[in-house]
């Protein structure tokens, strides 16, 4: 731990930096409109995500007997709830947790920027999302790692089906087939049996992710359906999902969609998620039924997670997020 400390030495942030960039946040979201809400790091269920691992931990109640806690990884369980009690856009700035995320972009412990408006179509929220990165970093461009990027308006956004047709030369995706083709063809190694989703994501995450967001950010939109179980489905074509990610010199800042508010489909979608979780033989949370029911009450509605540490990393050129570290 010492010897990381003291690489970090020369290059890091201020207490006084990170308290005027949150400040910056706020200021924000309050000009446009949402209000700030505060809601609890841990709970007694969680919405089930086959994709992340989960902290548990117990509490000793007064009668001596404990109960089982886990710490949230987002607060979505609690921001639909009060999406549906008095629909308005709200934002949160708070530490949230995932088991297992360590790395130079990633923390076990982190803080998160979610915010929801209400009434706004995926791509609303893709402008606003835009508005907010120009005004926080307030500078025309930004050079990470050596590399410039451009932060005039307007971002760059892709499909995933461009994002596949341009970097890939694949227009077909969907098939295993030519997914196994695509992914010798780029010389991944992978098990035959492989299951598709699995193929997918490893060809997004290692032949498109590090390519997007160079030169200027990069919006990336309309998501395979099974990767995006909480959003809503596209009406041009039900494969997709209304979700984008966002891109800067190949750094994930941000994951937003246009909320599911169909609470048959959301059951649904829980249940697979549950299947999945088994399937990888990992442990199935106290799951949040109730939530299935909120999603049902909620307004027409995008949501937008983003890690606030990723874009100081961006903003101050640091190549390690635990340089973000005051201790």
């Amino acid at each position: 731990m010492s010897a990381r400390k003291k690489s970090f030495s020369n290059k890091t942030i201020s207490p006084r930096s990170l308290s005027d960039f949150l400040a910056q946040v706020r200021l924000f979201f309050t000009s446009h409109g949402y209000f700030e809400v505060m809601t609890p790091i841990s709970s007694s269920h969680l919405i089930p995500e086959s994709y992340l691992d989960f902290f548990q931990t117990r509490l000793q109640l007064p009668d001596g007997q404990e109960a089982l806690l886990y710490l949230t990884p987002s607060p979505e369980l609690w921001h639909k709830r009060l999406l549906a009690k008095y629909k308005t856009s709200i934002f949160e700035i708070s530490p949230r947790f995932r088991n297992g995320d360590v790395g130079k972009l990633h923390k076990p412990e982190f803080l998160l920027l979610e915010w929801y408006k209400v009434g706004a179509s995926i791509f609303e929220t893709m402008e606003e999302t835009e508005k907010l990165i120009r005004e926080v970093l307030d500078q025309e461009k930004i050079v990470y790692q050596g590399k410039k990027v451009s932060l005039r308006s307007p971002f760059e956004r892709l499909s995933m089906t461009e994002a596949f047709r341009e970097y890939l030369n694949c227009s077909d995706f969907f098939n295993l087939s030519n997914l196994k083709q695509l992914g010798h063809r780029v010389g991944l190694t992978f098990p035959e049996g492989i299951r598709w989703e699995d193929l997918f994501n490893l060809v997004y995450v290692s032949e498109i992710e590090p390519k997007l967001g160079m030169g200027k950010p990069t919006f990336i939109y309309n998501f395979p359906a099974q990767f995006a179980p909480l959003a809503k489905e596209s009406a041009a074509d039900s494969r997709f999902k209304e979700r984008f990610e966002l891109f800067m010199s190949g750094v994930e800042l941000a994951d937003g969609y246009s909320e599911l508010t169909d609470s048959k489909k959301q059951k649904e979608e829980f249940e697979k998620e549950v299947e999945l979780l088994k399937k990888q033989g990992k442990k199935v949370p106290r799951l949040d039924w109730e939530f299935v029911e909120v999603v049902g009450r909620m307004p027409r509605s995008s949501g937008v997670a983003l890690g606030l540490e990723r874009l100081l990393m961006l903003k101050y050129d640091l190549d390690d997020i635990h340089q973000l570290s005051l201790f």
